[in-house]
């Protein structure tokens, strides 16, 4: 079905004094950000909701400097922050409008109607909003996860992401975790000059092979089966003590553990989970609550920014298509069974013959 009913909005249009949003979107990453783009480009008035003070995700947040090299059309690569800075842009360029620092709490049905749509409510920490559709795209991980023997120094040294330094010039860097994240910030760390230590609970790491190699061999060292068991300050620096007896100083403390899962937020939004925590979705990005979608990590098994995008781009044409046509997706669910149990009957009846 072509978009034949895409129309324009308004520069003048006075978003603060909407009756309610056509789409409400959780989360300002890569899926949340191509979800905007596509329904104000449509026409729709949409809000982007984002619980951090700036957009882009994860590859805001994990990987700002690292340059991501299988984005098509970057053959140098591309840095986290410089693709999040330009899809923002785009975003803002077609009257998507955002609200920072602000959570998801609920999402509740009202009995208003709108054009054949009863509206849902979606309430944050900083206030509510009615809207025809949502979108959910906070992805599966909300926060990292702490490590409270270094946050009890309440230092600013300690860090959950890289810190944004040109040139370490030797100083020594702490970097806890075993898995990728944590080695991409080691290595990342060590190509500035930094002196790094990476502290890994497990036996072995779990990164990649050649992540681990790699820092292994520009004189990174890597402590397996420690984790930090006292912390304190040292004449300027960190002092740390390791479970098996290692005594480390830093200058800067990079944690990388892993983050807290988003599961309890989707079990308060009463939707259908699947076995492992993420939200169960029909072909049409649909979730179990009727106008509720949910795009990129937060259900699929392929986390990569080009799927979250196409999958925020789909939902979004979705939800476009059942604003703009009422029944339209509903007919296309019927239409689809339809197909698939003659395709059933077929299979069983070659079978039956076999």
């Amino acid at each position: 079905m072509a978009d034949f009913k895409v129309t324009e909005l308004s520069e003048d249009l006075d978003f603060d004094s909407l009756a309610y949003w056509d789409v409400v979107i959780i989360g300002a990453g890569p899926a949340g950000l191509a979800a905007s783009l596509t329904t104000a480009h449509r026409g729709l008035t949409t809000l982007v909701i984002e619980a951090k003070d700036k957009p882009g995700g994860q590859p805001q947040f994990l990987y700002a400097d690292k340059k991501i090299v299988d984005i098509p059309g970057f053959p140098d690569g591309i840095s986290g922050e410089e693709l999040s800075e330009r899809t923002f842009r785009q975003a803002v360029d077609a009257l998507v409008q955002f609200r920072f620092n602000d959570e998801l709490v609920t999402i509740d049905d009202t009995e208003q109607e709108e054009k054949g749509d009863v509206l849902k409510r979606v309430v944050t920490k900083n206030g509510e909003y009615l809207c025809r559709k949502v979108l959910i795209a906070c992805g599966l991980l909300h926060y990292p996860r702490a490590l409270p023997v270094v946050d009890a120094l309440k230092s600013k040294k300690v860090f959950y992401k890289v810190p944004k330094i040109g040139d370490y010039d030797g100083r020594p860097v702490v970097v806890v975790g075993g898995g990728d994240s944590a080695f991409d910030a080691a290595v990342m760390a060590q190509e500035r000059r930094a002196s790094v230590n990476v502290v890994v609970r497990e036996e072995t790491p779990i990164a990649k092979a050649d992540s681990v190699e790699r820092l292994r061999q520009t004189g990174g060292i890597v402590h397996c089966s420690a984790e930090i068991s006292r912390a304190w300050f040292q004449e300027g620096e960190i002092a740390l003590e390791l479970t098996d007896g290692t005594q480390l100083l830093a200058e800067y403390i990079v944690v990388q553990i892993g983050f807290l899962s988003a599961k309890e937020t989707f079990q308060r939004l009463s939707l259908r989970l699947n076995e492992d925590g993420s939200i169960a979705v029909d072909p049409y990005f649909e979730t179990s609550r009727r106008g509720i979608f949910a795009v990129g990590d937060v259900h699929g098994d392929i986390k990569l920014i080009t799927v979250a995008w196409a999958e925020g781009i789909q939902a979004a044409i979705y939800a476009f298509k059942e604003i703009t046509s009422p029944y339209w997706l509903n007919e296309k669910r019927l239409r689809d069974q339809k197909i698939a149990m003659i395709g059933d009957k077929i299979s069983q009846a070659a079978r039956a013959k076999q």
